[in-house]
């Protein structure tokens, strides 16, 4: 006799920031009315907010067991990449695979890609190693400028300013006062996008620090691998230029997506154009690449599939809030904004404890990283 209630079979495509939060979003609000299964070719989950924090020895990246992950949510984890979705039959293609579906999730973030070949561009992993010769030229007084550059295109600017903070602290903290540091972005203001009472916080801690600010402004490689500074076209006037990568999408065979790669969703995160198939975090069309969001994101798809699912879930639609924490070294400067809606003004920037568990602000997954991290969550990093 079948099943009178068949769970919904849901398959996340990926195994970040938003994957992480759907699959737990989903034990909760689903619980037991959902077959989940996890495609993720890496078997960790890695916190990389983390990473500005390692040359400085802060923090360290997180990195967590997918398969701890899908124990713990009832999952089935398939340790393979993404390869191909025919959205007509349902089902997709992971390795030699292939896996039906009800409703898909893709979460499979994005690409990191250079924007300048001269400038040292932090993306973390071996760009670590990079920045901690940058600090040694720096400390034994080889570098006495330094540029902090966002470049042009779709990036998550926060990061950029964490390293001019702590490299100010870095060389204070050496005796060094000759280091002359400037952030220069497209921004009008320092992270212009949490809104002005965060932005006026971040230009007081970088005039502080004694960093620079120079908004409006793109930065240009020439052939000859030198830096100007448009619109006026002078020279970068820096030793060392330090650079965050530009971000794109990953095309996916059977889904739709923009010229830079990006997959097309509406408010509510359905893929255009598709049934069944969503998508969320820094992978779509979204332009606010940030954990947090992405947590959002998961968050209404979540409610949506726990509904249509039989669960007892009144779906919300996706408002999103942007929060983060620029890590300073003496402790973290708490920055909230609502994107859409509101007066724009968002409440008053705090500097708080630094808490490796909230780096990413997460509906689920923020007290799962506090679950794993144990009583030493909260300690401060100095």
């Amino acid at each position: 006799m079948p099943d009178p209630h068949p769970q919904t079979r849901v398959v996340i495509a990926g195994g970040g920031v938003a994957a992480v939060e759907l699959a737990l979003a989903l034990a909760d609000l689903a619980a037991g009315r959902v077959q989940l299964t996890i495609v993720a070719p890496d078997p960790n989950f890695e916190l990389r907010p983390l990473r500005t924090a390692e040359p400085f020895a802060a923090d360290h990246v997180r990195r967590r067991p997918l398969s701890a992950l899908a124990e713990e949510v009832g999952a089935e984890l398939v340790a393979e990449r993404l390869i191909r979705v025919d959205p007509g039959e349902h089902q997709l293609l992971a390795g030699d695979r292939t896996i039906p579906y009800d409703a898909l999730v893709v979460a499979v973030g994005a690409r990191r890609v250079t924007a300048f070949e001269k400038a040292l561009t932090f993306t973390g992993d071996t760009s670590t190693i990079d920045y901690n010769g940058l600090l040694a030229d720096i400390d034994e007084g080889y570098s006495q400028t330094v540029s902090f550059v966002v470049p042009p295109g779709t990036t998550w600017p926060l990061p950029l300013y964490e390293l001019a903070l702590m490299t100010a602290r870095e060389a204070r903290s050496v005796g060094i006062d000759n280091l002359r540091l400037q952030v220069v972005t497209p921004e009008s203001s320092p992270l212009a996008i949490f809104g002005p009472k965060a932005s006026q916080a971040i230009r007081e801690l970088l005039e502080g620090a004694g960093i620079g600010f120079r908004g409006d402004s793109y930065v240009r490689e020439t052939a000859e691998h030198r830096f100007e500074v448009l619109p006026d076209g002078e020279p970068l006037d820096s030793q060392r230029v330090v650079a965050l990568p530009t971000i794109a999408g990953v095309k996916i065979d059977g889904l739709p997506s923009d010229e830079h790669g990006f997959i097309p969703i509406d408010e509510q995160g359905h893929v255009v154009g598709l049934a069944d198939v969503y998508a969320a975090g820094d992978g779509t069309t979204f332009p606010v690449k940030q954990g947090g969001i992405a947590c959002q994101q998961a968050d209404a798809i979540a409610e949506l599939l726990a509904a249509a699912a039989g669960a007892p879930v009144q779906p919300q639609p996706f408002a999103p809030v942007l929060r983060g924490r620029v890590l300073t070294g003496d402790g973290a400067q708490y920055l909230e904004h609502a994107l859409y809606g509101g007066d724009g003004e968002g409440p008053d920037s705090e500097l708080q404890d630094w808490s490796a568990a909230h780096k990413v602000d997460g509906r689920y997954l923020t007290p799962w990283l506090e679950g794993l991290e144990g009583p030493e969550a909260a300690t401060p990093a100095r």
